[in-house]
């Protein structure tokens, strides 16, 4: 399947009747639905920007227009913007659903509403009345509405992973250039963005690399869920399809009240990896009813009633048993049986390398990528650890004749080991002298 002009990490609204009937169940359904709903759009460029400000104007007129129904309170529209700033300051949490911004709006001016009813007893009776809603309401967006300290490595981290949805690859790579705050989530995309421009070898050193830990994400117990539903697309990428399943269901339960239409089509993409299109089937039909998937889900419906026989099944390895996170043994595998396994076996040196593994790089080399993918040269990060392999009993000609290791590399191993480190920062001598373990 192809790439959507977007991906989304917010939860979807499904325009099917017995979806929709679960909003029913909980308490707030109108707020959840319609903030769902709104929710869903916010990958789109200025999007979640201008639907934040239009109901934050909302909520500040339906404060002025409850505290005009007071003929006590005096400078009603300055007084409406302290709950209204509150608000500003609380939807700044990426933890807090918009329903409570949602909800608020359509509380305040139902109350409004209620202030103005002629009669004594039924203006009374009304507002008690919405009181009453308003109490579970109130608790079900306590419950979903954590705060957490601002902080600009997590916006940072957000910035790039919306990048990267978008497609944006060009900016993800300068983002991860940059990396200011040494984010292991923007070190992640920084690598994810050369591993799909085939080149993640030769880029991987020109970022900050918190070692092994910039290549995936470990899904454990406690991690965020903006983290765990990030974790499938290297996962994905590499051809690790048993783990990104995992992943990607994992990210679905552990989403805000199980709405992502992000998992639902990665677990999509997965099935077709997989060939299991009758899986496909049914996560592409719910995809269909939602206001952005709905093209793409489509389109892929299309393809699986055209097209299905002579659809090529991207998962051809051995099936081994994996225990979750254990990225060696899984890539080892896909790079030893796969047909199409150049990305997964970049990812198994790449990862020997940034935990100091050599004995282990220079059996993987030899095993998975000698041979089979340095036909048009061997990628300068290679060539600089299997200098520091070699073995001392053995002609050094032959080996750097076997190993295709080119002249200027031997020059500049030459110049830091006198000393001269500086001009090669980025090299993997560099690196294994004085990188440190992530924490």
């Amino acid at each position: 399947m192809g790439d959507l002009p977007v991906r989304l990490p917010v939860p979807s609204c499904l325009s099917d009747a017995s979806w929709l009937a679960t909003y029913f169940t909980k308490a707030a359904p109108f707020s959840f639905l319609l903030g769902d709903w709104l929710t869903q759009f916010f990958p789109l460029p200025g999007v979640a920007a201008v639907v934040t400000v239009l109901l934050l104007v909302l909520a500040w007129a339906g404060f002025r227009f409850l505290l005009d129904a007071m003929p006590t309170v005096r400078h009603a529209a300055l007084w409406a913007l302290l709950p209204t700033a509150l608000l500003a300051f609380l939807i700044l949490s990426p933890e807090v659903p918009l329903a409570v911004l949602v909800g608020t709006c359509l509380f305040v001016w139902l109350f409004a509403w209620a202030f103005r009813i002629p009669g004594r007893l039924l203006r009374y009776v009304v507002v008690v009345l919405l009181a009453v809603l308003l109490v579970p309401s109130a608790r079900s967006f306590n419950s979903t509405a954590r705060m957490e300290k601002p902080s600009r490595e997590r916006e940072y981290d957000y910035r790039i992973h919306f990048k990267a949805d978008a497609g944006r690859w060009d900016t993800v790579e300068k983002m991860g250039r940059r990396n200011p705050y040494e984010s292991l989530v923007t070190a992640y995309y920084y690598n994810l963005s050369q591993a799909r421009a085939g080149r993640l070898p030769d880029g991987l050193l020109k970022a900050y690399q918190p070692t092994w830990h910039g290549l995936f994400i470990p899904v454990k117990p406690g991690v965020e869920d903006f983290k765990l539903m990030a974790s499938t697309d290297a996962l994905y990428l590499a051809g690790d399809y048993a783990q990104a399943q995992h992943s990607a269901m994992l990210g679905m339960t552990f989403s805000p009240r199980q709405r992502s239409a992000a998992m639902i089509r990665q677990l999509a993409d997965i099935a077709f990896a997989n060939g299991d299109y009758d899986t496909a089937r049914r996560y592409l039909t719910m995809l269909s009813k939602t206001a952005l998937y709905r093209k793409w889900a489509l389109e892929g419906l299309q393809l699986l009633d055209t097209e299905a026989d002579r659809l090529t099944v991207k998962n051809d390895c051995r099936d081994i048993l994996v225990q979750h996170n254990d990225y060696r043994t899984a890539l080892a595998n896909i790079a030893a049986t796969a047909s199409d396994a150049k990305t997964a076996t970049d990812y198994l040196l790449c990862l020997d390398l940034l935990d100091k593994d050599l004995a282990h790089f220079r059996q993987d080399y030899d095993a998975l990528y000698k041979g089979r993918y340095d036909a048009v040269g061997v990628p300068v990060l290679y060539q600089e650890a299997l200098l520091m392999t070699f073995d001392e009993n053995t002609s050094p000609a032959a080996q750097l004749t076997e190993y295709g290791i080119v002249r200027a590399t031997l020059d500049n191993c030459a110049e830091f080991l006198k000393g001269n480190e500086k001009p090669f920062r980025t090299s993997y001598w560099f690196y294994h002298k004085y990188a440190q373990p992530a924490q």
